[in-house]
């Protein structure tokens, strides 16, 4: 399988006048053509600001520093001009973020949102609420024409989410970054939006790369898994084989977390960091 994304050696480290933190410790990883992988851990683990890098989202320096290579289709990420990088954005690479609440601007309808970003990557397409309606549909969204002129307010979350979702597609990219996209929403929307990306992702045959501190909803989307925890990759592999038979001290603790019915409470037990090691 072609690599689409190859991340080398990754550091990212944040300053500031008293102190230096240093968020992302060396990681390497992939990302395939047509592959769906999930990157792992709690809060704090580093796996959204190794999103945000991957198209120089992060601050500049001195505030943040980024080192290694990010190769995106054989091209260095780190040595693109800003016009070659928001070619980039939006087009090759989207995002979906996980507070849509706040990812929407609320004095512009859903539907000119949308169409900013169809406009920019193609100026040439003489109907984009067009295109946009047809991103409404596709992501479930009922009245898609009228909804086109609905405000942020006055849609729900889960509607939300689906509109966050039409504008990463839109302009139909390669690569799809989907941060915890379904934190915000409830247990039963959560299932609809998880069935909705695996739906879109497999009739439009794109990669997807799934942040997430949620193992229990990574079998469904994702065939391979990358575990983190305070900056480093601690284990990766198969989805099936890291779930079943996971290797280190804490894939064992956040996979205990996951509720199950009929599994009676028990307090977690105490993780010994000095066994956690490094892949």
């Amino acid at each position: 399988m072609e690599n689409l994304l190859d991340i080398r050696n990754l550091k990212i480290s944040f300053d500031s006048e008293r102190s230096r933190t240093d968020a992302v410790k060396g990681i390497s990883f992939c990302v395939g053509e047509d592959e769906a992988v999930a990157v792992v851990g709690e809060s704090g683990s580093g796996k959204s600001v190794t999103a945000m890098s991957l198209t120089r989202l992060l601050p500049p320096p001195p505030l943040c520093r980024v080192g290694g290579k990010i190769i995106y289709r054989g091209a260095d990420v780190a040595e693109m001009s800003e016009s070659e990088l928001r070619k980039i954005r939006g087009r090759e690479i989207a995002y979906i973020f996980q507070e849509p609440s706040t990812s929407l601007n609320p004095v512009f309808t859903v539907g000119y949102q949308i169409a900013e970003a169809v406009k920019l990557h193609f100026p040439e397409n003489k109907n984009p609420r067009k295109t946009v309606v047809e991103a409404l549909k596709e992501v479930g969204i009922r009245n898609a024409e009228a909804r086109y002129d609905s405000y942020p307010h006055e849609l729900s979350g889960g509607m939300q989410q689906r509109v966050m979702i039409a504008m990463a597609l839109a302009c139909r990219p390669r690569l799809l970054i989907a941060d915890e996209p379904t934190t915000a929403l409830d247990v039963t929307i959560q299932k609809q939006i998880i069935e909705l990306l695996l739906q879109i992702r497999k009739s439009r045959r794109m990669s997807l790369l799934l942040i997430t501190h949620n193992f229990g909803i990574i079998s469904e989307l994702c065939t391979r898994v990358i575990v983190m925890f305070r900056g480093k990759i601690v284990e990766h592999g198969p989805v099936d084989e890291v779930l079943h038979n996971p290797q280190n001290p804490y894939t064992k603790a956040l996979i205990a977390c996951i509720p199950r019915l009929g599994m009676r409470e028990k307090k977690l037990e105490p993780i010994d960091y000095s066994k956690l090691g490094e892949v």
